[in-house]
């Protein structure tokens, strides 16, 4: 009983499967190809698999041998979702598989001199034989579409088999020749970066980085993929920083701020004398716009108007700056109410001539 009731909470009424069929629970295993180094989720299955072991898995272009690089771990993915591992790979696949390598390099070199006598735009990445020799893939970048029918049937003559040619973008192709990056380390691509990020050219100048092409971009010829990396730290540093263009207060006098050191916390201020020196940001005191204005050789009265409370006579304004009001106390003079009322009786006289005239166009339009 205890049973039976367990496996009509866990089956959906409809299709009588777990989550409506849509979701499942595999033996996830990651593993990773010998032509690049980007880690995949296999379907395990029910083998018993360990780091380190060859295995024979299926993809999209035929089963292909992997090495697996991680243990076993339960996970609840959409049905039909990732590939199975097939099986493990005996000494006879691993003496295949280096055959297949001693043979990709020989359909490299020949599709190389087939591409350079046909002329054709096109750098070829890397050539790969699939596991049980029913193809070859080779993969190429390119910047836009190239006619490749003719070197098609060139190899295709060549090695008796089915050609099927890949393109992909440079980034994908520095990941799968992989190399050495600028900082001396192996390139985030090939090693661990599982997907790659938007690059913007505004990162590198967030970041105060000389914009010279050599200097921010990576082997594959576009902006450096570890960009991304600190670009939220320099975002949040910079908003407790003060910007470029502000006015600042300094041990040498005031000057004006023209960059900045994010990581350092300093900034480069221009004095009056044209100098430029380097002041940590606790050294130093920014000046608002609106005092600066009160710091110029220029009357107060000219600046602003203010009006000032006269404590000799409570419930009296002073204002100073206002000459038509600071005669009267604060109160408008009978010129102006004068003034005033004369516009308003004007106005009311034109609209009341206007009403006329409407009503008379009326009254003709009706005795016609």
């Amino acid at each position: 009983m205890t049973t039976t009731t367990t496996d009509n909470t866990a089956h959906d009424k409809t299709g009588g499967e777990p989550f409506g069929g849509k979701k499942r629970l595999y033996n996830v295993v990651q593993a990773k190809f010998r032509t690049n180094f980007i880690k995949h989720d296999f379907d395990a299955r029910e083998l018993q698999l360990y780091p380190g072991d060859q295995v024979i898995v299926e993809t999209d272009r035929g089963p292909a041998i992997a090495k697996i690089t991680g243990h076993v771990q339960r996970k609840l993915l959409p049905t039909g979702s990732i590939q199975r591992v097939l099986r493990k790979a005996n000494d006879g696949d691993v003496r295949h598989a280096d055959k297949n390598e001693e043979r990709e390099r020989d359909a490299y070199r020949f599709c190389i001199e087939r591409i350079r006598a046909r002329n054709l735009p096109m750098k070829l990445i890397r050539a790969q034989y699939m596991h049980d020799g029913s193809k070859i893939v080779f993969y190429f970048s390119a910047d836009g579409r190239i006619d490749f029918r003719d070197l098609v049937k060139d190899l295709a003559h060549r090695f008796r088999t089915r050609i099927e040619m890949h393109q992909i973008g440079v980034r994908d192709g520095a990941r799968m020749l992989g190399g050495i990056g600028p900082c001396g380390r192996e390139l985030c691509c090939s090693t661990f970066l599982q997907e790659f990020s938007p690059v913007s050219i505004r990162m590198a100048k967030q970041q105060g980085l000389t914009l010279n092409p050599s200097k921010v971009s990576g082997m594959c010829g576009r902006l450096m993929c570890c960009l991304v990396y600190e670009q939220q730290m320099y975002r949040r540093m910079k908003k407790s920083l003060p910007r470029a263009g502000q006015k600042a207060q300094t041990a040498m006098g005031v000057g004006e701020i023209i960059d900045l050191d994010v990581i350092n916390r300093r900034v480069t201020i221009k004095l009056h004398d044209e100098n430029r020196q380097l002041f940590p940001v606790d050294e130093i005191e920014i000046i608002d716009a609106k005092k600066l204005d009160e710091t110029v050789d220029t009357p107060p009265d000219e600046r602003h108007e203010r009006y000032l409370w006269n404590d000799d006579a409570p419930g009296s304004v002073e204002f100073v700056g206002i000459p038509d009001l600071a005669a009267d106390g604060g109160q408008e003079s009978s010129n102006n109410k004068q003034k005033k009322s004369g516009k308003k009786s004007r106005r009311r006289g034109s609209r009341r001539r206007k009403r006329g005239k409407r009503g008379k166009r009326g009254g003709r339009g009706k005795k016609k």
